[in-house]
């Protein structure tokens, strides 16, 4: 287990600034940022990789210096052509990856790279490997769409909606867990944490709950953490960590 410690600037600040807590890794550093629902922001040398944007209630903010678009999979609540059409006129040379079934190639003319599994690529400032392959069934016995899994930089796991492990990967610094959906059950979150053994888990796919069950449903997904001696950070909406 890494040495830990945490710092919260929360108090005494003024309204606008946005609450941050930083976790601190001797040595390494990149900056982690929720968004709404399973959204994220990672930078790392200042440049940005962006996974499944959008907007239901909060507003993305301006995002410059993005090097990379991550879609995990084509349902709503994960990729909205209107929000990536902002990142894109605003970042033309960006990467876009998505999986197989994709229905569009591009986005304002920038080509969306369909990837699989086996996929992997590097980046000036990201080095990305691909798992899984579909998205966890709604209906029993039947695939709803095609869902890829990322590894980013070896540090950071987001495997979409899904439980797939990624390659090759133990004790990864920072794992993405869904907190609530219709294809998944508490258990299967906690297990997925006991599975993977991270150093530091943060719930994502949180925008179908209110205030009251997100904090109920990060009640499980801490126990599984005190559990099994991982770090838990339930972020809000703009908030950050380092890594």
């Amino acid at each position: 287990m890494a040495n830990l410690r945490y710092r919260t600037f929360s108090k005494n600040l003024p309204l606008r600034t946005p609450r941050i807590m930083f976790l601190i890794l001797k040595g390494r550093k990149m900056k982690f940022t929720k968004l709404e629902h399973s959204g994220c922001i990672i930078e790392n040398n200042s440049k940005k990789l962006v996974c499944d944007p959008v907007e239901f209630e909060a507003k993305i903010p301006k995002l410059s210096n993005v090097e990379v678009i991550i879609i995990t999979h084509k349902h709503g609540d994960h990729f909205q052509p209107q929000i990536l059409e902002k990142i894109v006129m605003k970042n033309p040379n960006v990467r876009i990856f998505a999986p197989q079934d994709f229905e569009i190639s591009e986005i304002n003319g920038q080509k969306i790279e369909k990837v699989e599994a086996v996929t992997g690529c590097n980046t000036a400032n990201f080095s990305l490997k691909f798992f899984g392959r579909n998205h966890m069934p709604i209906i029993p016995n039947k695939i709803p769409c095609a869902n890829i899994g990322v590894t980013i930089n070896d540090k950071i796991v987001n495997p979409g909606d899904s439980f797939d492990l990624p390659n090759d990967l133990q004790n990864p610094e920072l794992l993405l867990v869904p907190s609530e959906a219709p294809w998944l059950k508490s258990f299967e979150s906690m297990e997925y944490i006991r599975n993977v053994q991270p150093k530091l888990v943060v719930p994502v796919h949180n925008a179908v709950l209110s205030k009251t069950g997100d904090n109920i449903n990060n009640n499980w997904l801490k126990m599984a953490c005190d559990e099994n001696g991982v770090n838990f950070a339930a972020l809000g909406i703009g908030e950050s960590i380092e890594i």
